[in-house]
């Protein structure tokens, strides 16, 4: 992986053939619904991170993911696909709020998370029949490390969080679906 915000777009989501393997996890794009009397595209999946399929989870924060077309113009757009500015010679993160998604379908757009769009969804919403895309294990980690960023202005080694993901995950005995390679038992 990159020391980028962001994967390659082909990186970001599980293919569909081997979605069914993936059990529904923090990151994952959920189909929109109306969330404060506002329609909403679709959803990401924020927290909890590793109990989603946990009894005592009743409720799933999600934030709210947007199309890129929907923001006024160009340079915008482009911040946020970026992830980064360049100003004074230095790059800088911009619109740190923010998660982008290439396109989850083959006639889908490009769209992005805003993390401040924050909602409690019950968690019979959270299904994989309502699940519009599932993200890879490396894609989660850009997540968490542009959320941990955005949270607590954390600045992270990617390969830093990929290491803490993969002790994680290497440690949890509950563990679903496919592991990554980097985070074996």
């Amino acid at each position: 992986m990159s020391d980028s915000w962001y994967l390659d777009a082909s990186q970001y989501y599980v293919a569909e053939a081997d979605r069914a393997e993936y059990p529904v996890r923090q990151g994952d794009v959920l189909r929109g619904s109306t969330v404060g009397g506002e329609r909403w595209v679709a959803a990401q999946v924020i927290h909890p991170t590793c109990e989603l399929p946990k009894p005592a989870v009743h409720e799933i924060q999600v934030a709210r993911v947007r199309r890129l077309s929907e923001l006024d113009d160009d340079f915008q757009r482009a911040l946020v696909v970026a992830g980064y500015r360049e100003a004074d010679g230095e790059r800088r993160v911009a619109v740190a709020n923010t998660f982008f998604l290439p396109p989850w379908s083959e006639r889908g757009e490009p769209g992005f998370v805003n993390l401040r769009e924050l909602a409690s969804v019950p968690r019979s919403a959270v299904t994989k029949s309502r699940r519009l895309a599932a993200i890879t294990h490396e894609c989660r980690v850009t997540l968490i490390r542009r959320y941990l960023y955005f949270r607590f202005r954390f600045a992270f080694r990617l390969e830093d969080v990929r290491a803490w993901e993969a002790r994680r995950i290497a440690n949890d005995p509950a563990f679903e679906g496919p592991r990554p390679s980097w985070a074996r038992a």
